[in-house]
């Protein structure tokens, strides 16, 4: 969202932030109006996250320049004011569609109103008012699967596409990360309909409102968007000012929206809320208005207290007979032994095209180091300076075969991890390599691994926004 000669410009980038969040377009209006300046946010695992994005579309461009197609880059003109460079890159846009390029890279979009630079514009030999052929758009990716926020902004070019040459394109491509170069290719006209009332309702919503606000009116409910979200650290000190519902961990959006229109608005009046509610809170059981309220009542005592972190034990579940529920909270814990192995992995997901875990980590408290500390034994995902492939595989064999032996040494011995990625690596592992498969389903098998997630929220209640084992760090020092 920006200024153009003195008029918004949107993108396909403000279509998406829409959908995902009313108020994230309610702080840009605001922005763009001067009331506030766009914050700055610096997240080094996101840049890097960018720069990959950035290597897989170099990539694809290198690709197509080795199967011997002709390719017009579009560059926007420096020295210039923004309308300029965007109108003289439309029209070079537009030349090159007319010249009949094979594909034109970052083509530019522009009629005044919407601003759009699509990765590339392939040509297809279907007739339009160009001539005998016309343009698709394509899109690179660095996810494995095709995401909304991916169709939407190629819908949006395709709709550009349809103004310029005439014809509606049939399809639209998205050129999706991994190794294994998957396409996907949709049909345009599956999507158009969609899309042209998204834009309508963003239409309304930036241009026919009340004077612009700042702080605006909108609440600043958490959503997904907000782990890529520059505003995300404004956000969360407003939601944190007015004790907002969201601070409260495990509450469902459904949750907040009913008790808000409860006139239960902050995470205190939710922790002194006598229960039961009558009548009752629509949508949500009484077990799960109970859980909430309980969460928010220890997250409110927890601040007279910090940094100190409170917690209680829940009380164990019963079946009908009035028998303590099995495997579940605490009682899903098996009694401890000797050899027990607690486990974490270290990875990045976009790395070498499908990812890697670079590093395997078992700590072992019953064998003590020189230190008189638990020995930590550490399998590196790397070789010659560099993480590679087949490090990954010898680390993961090592890995599997330590625990074997250790199984070995000790059968009644449990690999306690925490949340389920641990196990899900091994599988994954398992089929990539094709190694390790009877060891890696023994293990899976026999229960030897143990979720202390699972554990922990099912069987202990803390004075905490979210239960991640760093916010339980005071716990367990």
């Amino acid at each position: 969202m920006q200024l153009v000669d003195d008029r918004p410009v949107y993108s396909a980038t403000d279509l998406v932030a829409f959908l995902a969040c009313e108020h994230l377009t309610d702080l840009e209006l605001a922005a763009l109006a001067g009331l506030v300046e766009r914050p700055q946010r610096v997240d080094p695992e996101l840049d890097r996250v960018v720069k990959r994005g950035e290597q897989h579309e170099r990539r694809f461009l290198a690709e197509r320049r080795a199967e011997g197609l002709t390719i017009e880059e579009i560059r926007v003109p420096e020295g210039v004011d923004r309308g300029t460079g965007y109108r003289a890159a439309a029209a070079a846009t537009v030349a090159a569609m007319r010249a009949g390029a094979e594909v034109i890279y970052q083509a530019a979009f522009f009629d005044g109103r919407w601003l759009g630079f699509a990765d590339f514009l392939r040509r297809v030999e279907a007739p339009s008012d160009l001539g005998p052929w016309s343009y698709e758009a394509w899109d690179t990716k660095l996810a494995r699967h095709t995401k909304g926020s991916a169709v939407l902004q190629l819908a949006l070019y395709s709709a550009q596409l349809a103004r310029l040459q005439g014809r509606e394109p049939e399809f639209m491509h998205v050129a999706l990360g991994g190794s294994a170069r998957e396409v996907d290719h949709l049909r345009v006209a599956d999507y158009a309909a969609y899309v042209r009332a998204i834009r309508a309702q963003f239409e309304a919503f930036t241009g026919g409102r009340a004077p612009v606000v700042y702080p605006p009116p909108s609440r600043p409910d958490p959503v997904e968007h907000c782990e890529i979200c520059r505003w995300s650290v404004v956000c969360e000190a407003r939601r944190r000012v007015e004790d907002d519902l969201s601070l409260v961990a495990g509450i469902s959006a459904h949750q907040r929206t009913a008790l808000r229109a409860r006139d239960i608005p902050t995470r205190t009046a939710l922790g002194r809320l006598p229960l039961p509610m009558w009548p009752p809170l629509e949508g949500t059981t009484t077990t799960s208005l109970a859980r909430v309220r309980e969460q928010a009542r220890i997250q409110v005592d927890g601040d007279a207290v910090r940094p100190r972190v409170l917690s209680e034990r829940l009380a164990p579940g019963r079946l009908r007979d009035g028998s303590l529920e099995p495997d579940r909270g605490l009682l899903s814990l098996p009694a401890p032994s000797r050899g027990d192995l607690f486990f974490d992995i270290e990875g990045d997901p976009f790395a070498l095209d499908d990812g890697i875990d670079y590093l395997f980590g078992v700590l072992e408290p019953g064998q003590v180091g020189a230190d008189g500390a638990p020995v930590f034994h550490a399998w590196w995902s790397i070789e010659a300076d560099d993480v590679t492939l087949d490090a990954e595989r010898r680390a993961f064999e090592a890995l599997i075969d330590f625990f074997m032996t250790r199984l070995a040494a000790d059968p009644a011995l449990h690999i306690y991890h925490y949340a389920p990625y641990e196990p899900t690596a091994m599988r994954r592992l398992m089929g990539r390599y094709g190694t390790r498969e009877l060891e890696v389903d023994q293990l899976l098998r026999g229960g030897v691994f143990v979720d202390l997630f699972r554990a922990v929220r099912q069987g202990v209640r803390a004075s905490v926004e979210g239960y991640s084992i760093k916010r339980l760090e005071p716990l367990y020092g």
